[in-house]
């Protein structure tokens, strides 16, 4: 298959509203049939890029956009969509904004039907798509059910039968299990081997861009490194941990360090400091005390009324009659560190989702503070346990970033009062909040136009504004570079010494493992194994 071309002269492009461009005067040539990664930290401009290229932007998601863009001979801007299809295919950051079907075969069909492919090879392009991504067992199933991997997997399919000849991955790799991760690398090279453009896109020097032939660094908007991966590796190694690309474990080794030791990722321009204790103490936000069980000692202590959060022998099955978790059983003590791994489709957003009561909950097999929480309503949960989603703009609600982080303060007395003014306290607090996430600069822009990492910092911090005993966190590093993520820990550590448990799904073990207490592993809706880690305050339990 021939692949498409990239040629890029002097492009920029403006968001509405906004006068910063995200892109400022990119020039580049990527040849036909060519294997690129497109990598830099959060708001350098590589989704925006994505987006020009499959004319998304500005046709759709307005704005200004000056200079030219073509895909062999067409703009994708003025190109019919058909058109556009035939030449580039891209799979976006969150899966569900391009999953639009409900079943599984049924997205993969979706697109081949639009462009009038005949039923034969449509039902041929549908098994190889799932094949190619090992959803093939799952070609039924409702996207409802799936886990965030297995979703994006779905997404990657949908892309793979429409047969484009160039295929854009903005970070499509970012919610997958290290297993997956592999076998995307290895999808990559298949379609470069059969003649395709293959574009990556990354916040990290991740494996596809080892893989890749050539990597583009972003910075600002505009191209700050371009050259083979080996080469950029070994040239500008410190250059690409300062801005985040790399993880702190491969800078510490290049700076004389001890190989694997935690090294914090520097911070352009600022530092990432804890938050003040002092403003959000005083107004009552992310203390102890209030929250823990009756009697408990508090972290490291053994508290003789319990555990905060216990979940017995805890089965559960869609309504589909696809089983997601069968008999897990584990305890949690105030300011315990929990890491939930395991593969896409283990069950560990289905557990975490019925520790918050999203889903209906069995009864007597999850109890919080020594209450069974089968028919406690969601509301009377969320008043003493934060969750962060996977994909941080399903639970955005406000049109600035400042309203979003303090839009829980607002409503605490009712939803009435949703513009009710803060007190000096919570006014401070929010402050130390918003500057320990990086986000004092971006307090009047939309939460929609930040960085991935921006919008997980977002999310994050507007649930840590109020006092909880337990935040339950889905994936909160994945898709972001290293400096946001060590922001985002920052954070997360602060919250634990102040006593608040906290539950984080990662697939990023490696970053987490030196703070976290413990780690639970799910293999097919079973704990497959559990492990304590170094540090060992809140106490954790797992039952027979």
């Amino acid at each position: 298959m021939q692949g498409t071309s990239i040629e890029l002269t002097e492009l920029s492009y403006w968001y509405e509203d906004v006068e910063e461009p995200a892109l400022r005067g990119v020039s580049l040539t990527i040849p036909a049939g060519q294997f690129t990664a497109v990598i830099g930290p959060g708001g350098s401009g590589k989704s925006t890029l994505c987006q020009l290229l499959s004319g998304y932007l500005p046709r759709s998601g307005g704005g200004r956009r000056e200079g030219k863009v073509r895909l062999d001979t067409i703009d994708p801007a003025e190109a019919p969509i058909a058109e556009i299809a035939k030449v580039a295919g891209i799979v976006f950051q969150d899966p569900d904004a391009q999953l639009v079907r409900g079943v599984v075969e049924d997205e993969a069909a979706f697109g081949p039907e639009n462009l009038r492919v005949p039923p034969a090879e449509i039902d041929s392009r549908v098994a190889e798509a799932l094949a190619a991504v090992n959803l093939t067992a799952r070609r039924r199933s409702p996207v409802r059910e799936l886990s965030g991997g297995q979703r994006q997997r779905t997404a990657i399919a949908a892309v793979l039968s429409l047969s484009p000849r160039m295929i854009v991955f903005d970070d499509a790799s970012a919610s997958l299990d290290p297993a997956a991760q592999a076998q995307f690398v290895q999808l990559c090279r298949r379609l470069h081997a059969e003649g395709r453009t293959v574009v990556t896109v990354s916040g990290r020097f991740d494996d596809a861009a080892r893989a890749a032939e050539r990597v583009i660094v972003l910075d600002g908007g505009a191209v700050l490194l371009d050259g083979a991966p080996q080469e950029l590796l070994r040239t500008s190694r410190d250059r690409l941990a300062q801005l985040g690309v790399l993880p702190p474990w491969e800078g510490a080794a290049e700076a004389g360090g001890p190989a694997g030791s935690r090294r914090e990722v520097p911070e352009a321009g600022e530092h990432a400091a804890e938050p003040a204790a002092g403003p959000l103490q005083s107004a009552g936000m992310l203390t102890a005390p209030a929250q823990m069980p009756p009697g408990a000692d508090g972290p490291g202590g053994d508290s003789g009324s319990g555990p905060l959060l216990e979940v017995r022998n805890l089965s559960y099955t869609y309504p589909g009659g696809q089983e997601a978790l069968r008999d897990v059983s584990f305890a949690m003590h105030p300011g315990a560190w929990g890491m939930l791994t395991g593969e896409n489709g283990s069950g560990k957003t289905t557990l975490t989702r019925l520790l918050m009561g999203l889903l209906p909950v069995p009864s007597r097999s999850v109890y919080w503070k020594g209450r069974d929480v089968s028919g406690m309503p969601v509301h009377q949960l969320a008043g003493d346990i934060g969750y962060v989603f996977q994909q941080p703009e399903h639970q955005f609600v406000e049109h600035t970033v400042w309203d979003e982080l303090v839009y829980g303060l607002r409503i605490r007395s009712g939803w009435r009062r949703r513009q009710a003014e803060l007190t000096p306290e919570q006014t401070e607090a929010a402050e130390a909040l918003l500057a320990a996430a990086g986000l004092s600069g971006r307090r009047q822009d939309s939460p929609y136009l930040l960085s991935q990492g921006e919008k997980k910092l977002l999310s994050v911090i507007g649930q840590l504004i109020q006092p909880k005993a337990l935040y339950i966190l889905d994936e909160p590093t994945s898709g972001i570079d290293y400096r946001a993520a060590q922001r985002l820990l920052k954070l997360c550590r602060g919250a634990a010494a102040r006593g608040a448990a906290l539950l984080m799904i990662t697939h990023d073990p490696r970053l987490v493992e030196e703070d976290a207490s413990f780690v639970l592993r799910l293999d097919q809706g079973k704990v497959e194994d559990y492990r304590q880690l170094g540090r060992n305050h809140g106490l954790i339990h797992v039952r027979s």
